[in-house]
């Protein structure tokens, strides 16, 4: 019994001498930020509350409804350099393209890689009844996800 014990412990104390400090990814280090778009009133130029009926991500399978705000995040393809959301509002599509590059970043070993992205200036959408108006990029940089990136006018 006691031989088996001293053996649990060996193994034991083998296995805590053998992890490193960067086997563990504590909650809450960094993460691949998302673009944050923004809704605004396309005369007025002031923050506009929007309810969107359901946005689809193209090659994502996802559909989310019910959106509400008027700021919304939403993650970009990290193996591709276009990203495009198909937005629904008012019973009408309106595609959003968003051209980005890439930038992935090395943690350690146990976060692994995180991606921050930089939003290309040829953005833009795609029409089918138009009920955006038009899309500027406010912040380019995708670093965090505080600042809004895009503004949608409607």
């Amino acid at each position: 019994m006691i031989k088996r014990y001293r053996s649990f412990l060996f193994l034991l104390v083998i296995i805590f001498l053998g992890c490193e400090k960067d086997d563990i990814c504590i909650e809450g280090s960094e993460n691949t930020s998302r673009i944050t778009l923004g809704f605004v009133d396309y005369k007025s130029k002031g923050p506009k509350d929007i309810s969107l009926e359901s946005i689809r991500g193209i090659g994502i399978d996802s559909i989310i409804e019910g959106i509400n705000g008027n700021y919304l995040k939403f993650p970009l393809m990290v193996n591709s350099d276009i990203t495009k959301y198909v937005f629904e509002y008012n019973q009408t599509l309106d595609t959003l393209t968003i051209h980005h590059r890439t930038i992935h970043k090395y943690l350690n070993r146990s976060c692994g890689y995180v991606s921050n992205f930089i939003v290309k200036s040829d953005t833009e959408i795609s029409k089918n009844h138009g009920w955006i108006r038009e899309v500027s990029i406010l912040n380019d940089s995708i670093f965090n996800e505080e600042k809004t990136n895009i503004l949608i006018h409607y």
